[in-house]
């Protein structure tokens, strides 16, 4: 299995690198497919200094032995992402998440990337104003193509969004009950044609996993395979969503994909045609693979 595939990645916990227990957590995880220990929204400027460090020492020594999850960090910004770049260990870690990954910023994390051994899994993030022009967002997709590193997926920032807006989710709605789905629609159109996968945004109810599952049929729908997590109760939730998904659609999708197919059948009460759901079967496959 390949574990830094998108459709391994699951529920993707974050987790503040000022924790107490980072080191613990780094080498044993809680529990999720991937994890992300973050410096940026999460913790505080005058945290900063303290975190760093404390992640410093979380990795050093690290190593993939017995890993059972994929490790990434979010830097706080382009600047930031070349200090922790020098930090002993670092080849161990899968990855980065570039926060307010945008026309200007996407340069500045380029210049940090290039020239360095280690070819790093990347998930930019979609979370500053320049998302929120459709225009704007072909040259985002443009400015992927020179990144040194793979990129894995892009993460859709909802509370970054959330917050250029002004407004906040209220209890019982799904992100597809907000503003937020007119640019949700925009970035798949925009991104998903062109072979990037994104994943769906952080659900950041924590006692409401009624919603939480609502809008993770919504995400389904949409295709987003894999989805930020804040909390370890959600983490659980989350994937056995996943698996359950691709467990019931694997019979449809293998079908499309036999030898000898028909053009068109019928199966669970829809038509399948191999000419139009062929892209979608080899994905709910590839999911089914990770579980």
């Amino acid at each position: 299995m390949n574990l830094s595939s998108y459709f391994s990645l699951g529920a993707t916990l974050y987790t503040p690198c000022n924790h107490r227990h980072l080191k613990t957590i780094v080498r044993n995880g809680m529990g999720s497919k991937s994890m992300v220990f973050c410096t940026e929204d999460s913790v505080s400027l005058h945290d900063l200094r303290f975190s760093l460090n404390n992640l410093q020492e979380a990795i050093q020594g690290l190593n993939e032995e017995g890993q059972s999850f994929r490790r990434y960090i979010r830097p706080r910004s382009p600047l930031i992402l070349s200090q922790i770049l020098d930090f002993d260990g670092i080849e161990n870690i899968d990855g980065f998440v570039l926060p307010k990954f945008d026309l200007k910023t996407s340069a500045e994390y380029n210049k940090a990337l290039e020239g360095r051994e280690h070819n790093f899994k990347l998930m930019p993030t979609l979370e500053s104003l320049d998302v929120m022009n459709p225009n704007k967002l072909s040259f985002i997709r443009e400015s992927l193509q020179g990144i040194n590193g793979e990129v894995v997926c892009l993460r859709i920032g909802g509370n970054d969004l959330f917050n250029l807006l002004g407004i906040k989710r209220m209890p019982g709605q799904t992100i597809y009950e907000t503003p937020l789905r007119t640019i949700i629609d925009n970035l798949i159109i925009a991104f998903r044609p062109y072979g990037y996968e994104l994943s769906a945004p952080v659900f950041d109810m924590l006692h409401d996993q009624e919603t939480l599952i609502r809008e993770l049929e919504m995400d389904v729908s949409y295709g987003f395979f894999g989805k930020t997590a804040i909390h370890p109760t959600q983490v659980k939730v989350i994937e056995d969503f996943f698996h359950n998904y691709s467990s019931i659609h694997i019979d449809q999708a293998e079908s499309v994909l036999s030898d000898l197919p028909s053009a068109v059948f019928q199966m669970n009460g829809q038509m399948m045609e191999v000419a139009c759901h062929g892209n979608w079967a080899r994905r709910t496959k590839s999911l089914a693979n990770s579980y």
